[in-house]
């Protein structure tokens, strides 16, 4: 006999079937191959975040500078978290400095001072019980009645310990600070030299000496300042010993008879990049070691700045200022002298957040996966090994760079409020790409529906009192994503010098948007403020590029960034409609 005709209802579905979305069961076959081709995307990406950790702990060949002493180091006794000279209460204790000093011994039998106040005018004492001299540096700045305190009492030390104090330094960077006349200055440094019976000089940026040229005769040598890194023009790490030598070149030119001494020069081992100067251990290595056989051969005199990193600079010139010392704040060396150095000394944290993150994923997707192949759902076993290819890559990936997202945040947060938004920024675009793997775990259809914008998604949960579904969630988490990136860049625009280029926190979510977006997923057509945003991201990326110039591999990269996570956001869905659309329950 035969089967009686299937009822009428069945028939519309299965034609609804035929002319909408194919059931997952009759998926087309090219589907599983373009979800393969990205995945093999996304392996590469996070193949490529913990193969950065590997190889910022390989061992780099560095020149050996020949001899392990410096002639002279910058010091400045705050170098703990909390610590700064701008507290009016603080005061270092003479048992601080000698400790201090001690650990600096090891590499150099000089130190440079920038003031007497806050326990300081103890530094001579100490260095003299050590075996040390001492450039003695004087404070001037705004406040006249200050400045006489500063002066009097730097001139009682260098006459006290005139065979420890080899120069007093009036005043440090005084014209580059524009807060004094230069008459005024030149007043201050000649009562100095009348009362001291040691050298007196005034420090301050090699340009700074170019416009004031009088001062050189009001002082007995001239002491500038040269650091590549922070240039107007800056100078990358491979040019940047031959730069220094030949601005002292320039300057024995310009001045004449003039003694020059060297008072600050180093390289950050910390940052952002400027233009090709990068800051870094391994480049901080190169230049010292570099540098200091360049100055025995040349006969350069000069203080490297500095002994130990001073957090405390942070606040003042982004992360870079914290990390121009010899010493960490720990007063632990942060490279040797002669053999290799590794970009990173430590690169445990990453590679264990990755291994985490790999497991995590697994069983993250693997129970999807699981139940796609108990349903039935043809090329089960592909799709098991698919999801847990997906789940362990994406993982191992994201945690990675939720190890670099860490140590980026504790280099460059300075407080409360930078903390209190970096890290909930942190959580939104981790949630954002564990949605976005299960929605890849779930993916059936050749042409996904729209994801809703986030207004739609806020009215949908307020008048209907849903919790949104995934589609949903997308839409919600990705769009305050963008925010954060169009915060970024917004800051970025009008304050770029001393802020750093927050890859890290950005990436995976632009990486996730990416392959969605090439997934065939798409914003709603009514989604107009994440087009906004998009707009404002997309402008700031621009904007980088024009300013940094094509150097800055750092800006390069992450302008990039930006142009991945904002693209798709420009892009919708054409047939989208108010009545199409999907809603905030949906999934």
């Amino acid at each position: 006999m035969p089967a009686p005709p299937p009822p009428r209802d069945a028939l519309q579905r299965r034609s609804a079937g035929a002319a909408g979305q194919a059931p997952a069961a009759l998926a087309p076959a090219w589907l599983f191959w373009r979800t393969a081709v990205l995945v093999t995307l996304l392996a590469v990406a996070s193949a490529f975040a913990v193969g950065r950790w590997l190889q910022l702990g390989v061992p780099m060949p560095v020149a050996e500078p020949g001899t392990d002493r410096l002639e002279c180091v910058s010091y400045a006794p705050f170098r703990r978290p909390g610590e700064s000279p701008f507290d009016p209460l603080a005061f270092v204790q003479e048992s601080r400095i000698e400790a201090d000093l001690r650990a600096l011994s090891a590499r150099t039998g000089c130190v440079r001072t920038y003031s007497v106040s806050q326990g300081l005018d103890a530094v001579p004492r100490v260095a003299r019980r050590l075996g040390m001299t001492v450039l003695l540096g004087a404070w001037i700045g705004r406040d006249r009645a200050d400045n006489e305190r500063e002066l009097a009492r730097a001139v009682a030390l260098a006459r006290e310990e005139r065979d420890v104090v080899r120069a007093l330094i009036v005043g440090n960077e005084v014209m580059l600070r524009r807060e004094l006349p230069e008459a005024e200055l030149a007043g201050l440094i000649a009562r100095a030299r009348a009362e001291v019976p040691v050298p007196v000089t005034y420090a301050d940026v090699w340009e700074f000496w170019l416009k004031h040229p009088s001062l050189a005769s009001a002082v007995t040598f001239v002491t500038i300042h040269v650091l590549p890194y922070w240039e107007d023009e800056p100078v990358g790490i491979d040019s940047a010993i031959t730069h220094v030598i030949d601005v002292h070149r320039l300057m024995q030119r310009e001045l004449p008879g003039r003694e020059i001494l060297l008072g600050e020069i180093g390289w950050p081992s910390e940052g952002r990049a400027r233009r090709d100067a990068v800051p870094g251990r391994l480049e901080q290595a190169r230049f010292v070691r570099g540098f200091v056989a360049a100055a025995t051969g040349h006969e350069l005199r000069y203080n490297l700045i500095e002994g130990f990193d001073q957090p405390w600079k942070r606040r003042l010139e982004g992360a870079m200022g914290g990390y121009w010392g010899v010493l960490d704040s720990e007063a632990r060396p942060k490279f040797g002298w002669t053999g290799p150095v590794a970009p990173r000394e430590d690169v445990g944290p990453g590679l264990r957040a990755a291994l985490a993150g790999a497991l995590i994923g697994l069983l993250l997707l693997l129970p999807a996966a699981g139940r796609r192949l108990v349903a039935g759902e043809r090329r089960g076993r592909a799709t098991v090994l698919l999801h847990a290819v997906v789940g362990a890559t994406a993982g191992a990936g994201l945690g990675a760079t939720l190890a670099e997202q860490w140590r980026y945040m504790t280099l460059w947060n300075r407080g409360p409020l930078e903390w209190g938004t970096t890290a909930p920024m942190t959580l939104l675009a981790l949630a954002a790409c564990i949605c976005a793997a299960l929605w890849f775990a779930r993916q059936h259809a050749a042409h996904p529906r729209p994801i809703p914008g986030m207004a739609m998604v806020v009215h949908d949960w307020v008048s209907k009192a849903r919790a949104p579904g995934l589609d949903a969630w997308l839409g919600l988490l990705f769009a305050l994503v963008l925010f954060g990136a169009a915060v970024t860049a917004v800051l970025h625009a009008f304050d770029a010098r001393y802020r750093g280029f927050p890859w890290p926190l950005f990436g995976p979510a632009a990486l996730a948007a990416g392959l969605l977006w090439c997934a065939g997923l798409r914003r709603d057509a009514q989604a107009v403020e994440e087009r906004w945003l998009a707009a404002v991201v997309l402008g700031g990326a621009v904007l980088m590029v024009v300013r940094e110039g094509p150097l800055n591999a750092q800006a390069l990269g992450y302008a990039a960034l930006l142009g991945v996570l904002g693209g798709p956001a420009v892009a919708r869905a054409s047939t989208s409609s108010p009545s199409s659309a999907p809603t905030a329950a949906g999934s």
